[in-house]
């Protein structure tokens, strides 16, 4: 066999580094202002499909239902602020 590079991959710290604190940070902060509406736009339940392709057409219509509905609460949102 042969062994290409001696890297290990670090194991997890009890006590996350500072810069790691601020990634999380930075990603927190960006998911909470993208996602006005905290939904996927898929319900709850099992889910059974004929095809591969109704399922990601389903899959598509529901992450466009989302996104339009993140667009309207930022637009209501944002409408309110000028007011």
């Amino acid at each position: 066999m042969r062994l290409v590079g001696h890297s290990k991959i670090p194991d997890p710290q009890l006590t996350p580094s500072a810069a790691a604190l601020g990634a999380a940070r930075i990603h927190q902060t960006t998911g909470r202002a993208l996602a006005a509406v905290p939904t996927t736009g898929i319900r709850h339940g099992i889910y059974r499909f004929a095809s591969h392709e109704v399922m990601n057409r389903a899959t598509d219509d529901a992450l466009i239902d989302a996104i339009c509905m993140n667009l309207q609460a930022r637009n209501a949102a944002a409408a309110t602020e000028n007011d």
